[in-house]
């Protein structure tokens, strides 16, 4: 927790307009890098290291890991510049009974402490594949013990419609790409740390795209029942 001097200014960013909160941070981190306050420290050290594999169960409520070659999926280190990013990418997809189909992508980096090192919006590898985007805005999505902000958009190619939701996180908590993540790397950075982080995309397809995103919220909150407690934070945020 960030205490005293710290907890005051973050709150004064969050109640900024978004072009003077980005130029307060840009000038928050110029001015610790003046004066040697370089992150050295990696987050995950003090927690372990994460295994996608092993920490996402292969049976999530009523859905299990099948492999379905014939949905294809959107690979998020397609760009050859993107795979420096990931430490750990994992592409999974599950069924329920009905015979729904969920697209499960994770790609993860030790280090997101900058917008460089940082993991990309999916929308830019959607559309490094040829796919045509239509944002959907942002959905929160109510969890065992709290709530969090997810993305969504559709990406369409040659008939395919596939409805997307996603989130990054940031060591254990959860920040949308733009001013929140800025601020938690900030706040990682200030206290010495360069954090990890991940990409957490779920998908299917499907032209009744409120029931793909009402079947996705589904499974992102199976997921997370289904997950052990020592990596869930990881995932989800606190």
């Amino acid at each position: 927790m960030i205490k005293g001097g710290h907890a005051v200014m973050f709150d004064l960013l969050r109640r900024l307009t978004l072009p003077v909160a980005l130029g307060v941070v840009l000038m928050g981190l110029a001015i610790a890098a003046s004066h040697g306050l370089k992150p050295s420290r990696f987050w995950f050290s003090t927690q372990g290291e994460l295994n996608l594999d092993a920490s996402v169960p292969k049976q999530i409520g009523a859905w299990r890991m099948v492999e379905a070659a014939s949905l294809p999926m959107v690979d998020p280190t397609v760009e050859a510049s993107l795979q420096t990013l990931y430490s750990q990418t994992l592409n999974r997809v599950y069924v329920d009974g009905s015979g729904r189909y969920i697209m499960v992508s994770l790609a993860y980096g030790k280090n997101q402490s900058s917008w460089n090192t940082a993991a990309h919006r999916p929308e830019f590898c959607y559309s490094g594949q040829g796919f045509q985007i239509e944002p959907r805005g942002i959905h929160s999505v109510a969890l065992s013990g709290h709530a969090i902000d997810t993305a969504h958009f559709v990406g369409s190619k040659q008939g395919r419609v596939e409805a997307v939701t996603y989130w990054v996180t940031l060591a254990d908590t959860v920040a949308l790409p733009g001013l929140s993540r800025k601020l938690q790397q900030l706040k990682f950075g200030l206290q010495g740390f360069i954090v990890d982080g991940m990409l957490v995309r779920i998908s299917s397809l499907g032209a009744d795209l409120p029931s793909e995103f009402e079947a996705q919220a589904q499974f992102v909150k199976d997921l997370e029942r289904a997950m052990s407690s020592d990596v869930k934070p990881r995932f989800f945020g606190r």
